[in-house]
């Protein structure tokens, strides 16, 4: 391929310990070259944490390395530049006025990402290494455990489905931050430490041996730094542990703390201090989880963004492959709040297929339909906890709900549609459906209701009558030609009320007919 047809991007992390750029060249995910990388460690990190401010000294920190990334930038040309933040930055009390100096001092927009989406980044580039070839999990379940400074990800998967995933607010300096200067510099602190994250972690437990795990992968810069000290040498990027070698480390010395590993390691104090109760976690969780096999690989948070938005960029078919996973995993959801999963799955095809002859002249991006696919699939879970107001159960329950790789605003779209009641229906609730839904993306969670409402009419009764459906769009008309051998008389009163609404919002008149 012709060097003018590569694409170069910029991507910055302002991390808690290091801020990173990768200046990257590529055609598509499958060709990706690194250009430059650039590392420079930082000193704010644990200081904002315990006081969940960014002081103005640590701001000029931050300014200054990100203007030598923006003159190396310019030096290669590069113009699309994408900069992100996560953990410490992000929990700062004083986020905006932070953003907006950045904005002023140095020109680039932040995009601060979520702990949701920061574990999805690194599962992503993960995955694809995994497909790709670095190591063969055969069939086994498999086990990620992801540690940034604010968080952790347990994402579980066995050949090509996802069997769990779940975050918690336990990273490497959220746990020392509950324990002050001098506290840490007790005899007794690595045992206090080691009790804190077991009872922090203990809900954790019965999901994870629910099934029978066998490797544990380890990711990223802490991941490598155990090789390290461990003295395990990696083979293509990939280094193998026995779960003991670890357990036997960390007791060698007979209460872990980030003086002692300053001492023998000989690591920095800011090192010390994230990497200690990154090990204590690891520890902690391998004397309850018996695997066989720990994997160690190199994939970071800045790489996993760099593949995803590559992948994004390009409409890779891996994406496809990625939301498959995803909508797995909101099936599991829909199957712990006991959801009628026949009726959720017809409603879920119906609406893509709706969907799909709909969205390419009306105004919807591609991305919609999957949200779409979401909602369809979550749309009972809130009968779970009341069946009278099961609605506005659903759209809290969803709103209160991590999902993997999904934003906030994305989230909002799926539980406002999700949660959409019957326009003939009266309700005193109309307005908390809306309430956080921002102003410019109303028309678009309209056009996903209507055809919502659509699809779900068509499975009204909740026994599956319709056993398929065929949609096909001609100028103002939607026809949809429905298989059935029982009657459907319910179902075709609600698609009349539903056709009325769809036909407000689209301007296009929906037809249920039989062939």
């Amino acid at each position: 391929m012709a060097a003018m047809d590569r694409k170069y991007v910029g991507i910055i992390h302002i991390g808690t310990v290091n801020m990173t750029m990768k200046i990257l060249s590529y055609t598509s995910i499958s060709d990706v070259s690194v250009i430059e990388t650039v590392s420079r460690e930082v000193s704010y990190g644990e200081e904002v944490f315990q006081s969940h401010h960014v002081n103005f000294q640590s701001l000029r920190e931050i300014c200054h390395i990100l203007l030598g990334f923006k003159q190396l930038l310019q030096d290669y040309g590069v113009i699309d530049v994408q900069v992100l933040t996560t953990t410490a930055i992000r929990e700062a009390d004083n986020l905006l006025n932070i953003i907006d100096q950045i904005r002023v001092r140095t020109g680039f927009d932040i995009h601060v990402i979520r702990m949701s989406r920061e574990i999805y980044f690194k599962f992503f580039g993960l995955y694809y290494t995994i497909l790709k070839g670095k190591f063969n999990f055969s069939d086994a379940a498999v086990l990620l455990i992801d540690i940034t400074s604010g968080g952790m990800g347990l994402t579980c998967w066995q050949s090509d489905h996802l069997l769990f995933q779940q975050n918690v607010h336990l990273g490497s300096l959220r746990v020392l931050e509950n324990f002050t200067k001098h506290q840490r510099e007790e005899l007794t602190f690595p045992t206090a430490v080691r009790e804190y994250i077991h009872g922090n972690l203990s809900p954790l437990w019965s999901s994870v041996k629910r099934h029978n795990i066998q490797y544990v992968v380890l990711s990223g810069r802490a991941a490598i730094l155990i090789g390290q000290l461990l003295h395990i040498e990696p083979q293509n990027g990939v280094s193998l542990i026995r779960p003991q070698s670890l357990i036997e480390f960390v007791n060698s010395f007979h209460g872990l703390s980030p003086d002692k590993l300053m001492q023998r390691c000989g690591l920095s104090e800011s090192l010390a201090n994230v990497i200690m109760p990154t090990i204590m976690l690891y520890y902690e969780l391998f004397r309850i989880i018996k695997v066989d096999m720990i994997v160690l690989m190199s994939t970071t948070f800045i790489e996993g963004y760099s593949l995803y938005y590559i992948a994004e960029k390009t409409n890779s078919p891996f994406m496809i492959h990625q939301r498959g996973l995803i909508l797995d995993l909101a099936r599991t959801i829909a199957e712990r709040y006991t959801s009628n999963l026949h009726h959720t799955s017809l409603v879920e095809a119906y609406s893509w297929q709706i969907f799909e002859v709909l969205y390419k002249s009306c105004g919807i991006d591609h991305r919609m339909g999957y949200l779409l696919r979401f909602a369809a699939i979550l749309h009972e879970v809130g009968k779970f906890i009341n069946m009278r107001k099961h609605r506005i159960c659903t759209y809290e329950l969803i709103r209160q709900t991590d999902f993997f790789g999904i934003t906030d605003t994305e989230k909002e779209i799926i539980a406002s549609v999700a949660s959409y009641f019957d326009p003939d229906i009266p309700s005193d609730n109309a307005e908390w459906i809306d309430r956080e839904i921002p102003r410019e993306l109303t028309v678009i969670v309209s056009k996903l209701r209507a055809i919502f409402l659509l699809a779900d009419a068509l499975d009204k009764s909740h026994m599956g009558k319709i056993v398929s459906i065929k949609a096909e769009l001609n100028d103002s008309l939607l026809f949809i030609y429905y298989k059935a051998e029982l009657d459907i008389s319910l179902e075709r009163w609600t698609f009349e009320k539903a056709a009325a609404v769809f036909e407000e919002v689209f301007g296009i008149s929906p037809k249920l007919m039989k062939g």
